[in-house]
């Protein structure tokens, strides 16, 4: 998901280096159109089964944010089984 949004010159808005308080009056329709399109992408690459157990939200960064603390759990047993594995290979 992040190839894509830099791919297309998005990721600033939901890493936070762009934010929407950052935008004046004249871009703020602009904002709100890349916004929607990045809302849009985010929840088409979600597979349907993930999607309904994502909270909606309006805001890119805000989604992100979520998506990112779901399904960025890490398996602490299996972390710590990785280590163990990679301690004996030395």
């Amino acid at each position: 998901m992040r190839t894509t949004l830099r791919a297309k010159k998005k990721f600033k808005s939901i890493d936070g280096t762009i934010e929407q308080l950052d935008v004046d009056f004249s871009e703020f329709e602009d904002w709100w159109t890349v916004n929607s399109m990045m809302v849009s992408w985010m929840l088409n690459i979600i597979e349907p089964t993930l999607r309904s157990t994502i909270n909606y939200m309006d805001i890119a960064k805000d989604l992100w944010e979520d998506i990112k603390e779901r399904l960025s759990i890490a398996n602490g047993p299996r972390v710590q089984q990785i280590k163990v594995e990679l301690a004996n290979c030395k």
